[in-house]
């Protein structure tokens, strides 16, 4: 089947729509400049266990839904335990967050590449790790996995709103070469007070600053449609000589 250069532009106008369509857009969170948009945002649970370390646990129900750690921040302060859009890890306890629309890299500079938001006053520790893909592993082969989980350890973050460079952790890359596609935060108990309904580090959100989109559908149909306009327009090409 042949078509005729009208039907191939109209074609390419309908890939670039796609284009468009699937394109990330920049935003802002808690002050904090997110290139890859609301996408930056871890996006599934993996596992949450308040208990994780043998310490109390929150009970105030508002903070015991893991999925409210998922997106962008939300937290909306209220009063009594009717709080809502953000997680109490307990004392030691656990929580591992996946990007599945998008991996966190590293930036390959001095900038903060990991964003973690917690609320509240207190200022609750919290030891990071990051789960590499395969390839990146081979990479990293003296890191640290403490726990013997898949996850490198970061260290910690000291409470409210924190930031981590990758960079400064595992030097020597080039940008975007490190993927990681998921997130591990454990409470430090020995830093947070040990009672409480909301006890342990309370996150609101984890974003990647340094980002890569994992393609979807409508971003694998723009490639082929404007590899087949390309295609077209090279045969166009050689006939015409």
């Amino acid at each position: 089947m042949t078509f005729s250069l009208p039907s191939r532009l109209a074609l390419l106008s309908l890939a670039l729509l796609h284009c468009n369509a699937v394109r990330s857009h920049a935003e802002e969170f808690g002050g904090i400049e997110f290139p890859g948009g609301a996408s930056s945002f871890a996006d599934s649970v993996i596992q949450y266990d308040p208990a994780f370390s043998g310490g109390n646990v929150p009970t105030a129900p508002s903070f015991l839904n893991p999925a409210d750690a998922l997106g962008p921040p939300d937290f909306s302060p209220a009063s009594g335990n009717s709080d809502t859009g953000a997680v109490s890890l307990g004392s030691g306890g656990l929580i591992e967050l996946a990007f599945t629309d998008n991996v966190l890299t590293n930036s390959g500079d001095t900038d903060f590449d990991l964003h973690i938001f917690e609320i509240g006053s207190a200022v609750e520790d919290t030891f990071v790790a990051v789960r590499p893909n395969a390839a990146t592993l081979a990479l990293l082969v003296s890191a640290v996995d403490a726990n013997s989980d898949g996850f490198l350890d970061l260290g910690s973050v000291n409470g409210a709103t924190s930031s981590i460079d990758i960079d400064a952790i595992f030097s020597g890359f080039s940008p975007g070469q490190l993927v990681f596609d998921a997130v591990q935060l454990v409470d430090d108990p020995n830093k947070d007070g040990t009672t409480g309904a909301t006890i342990g580090a309370d996150i609101d959100a984890v974003g990647a600053i340094a980002s890569s989109p994992i393609p979807e559908p409508a971003s694998l149909t723009c490639a082929l449609m404007l590899s087949f306009w390309l295609a077209g327009r090279r045969k166009l090409s050689r006939n015409s000589k």
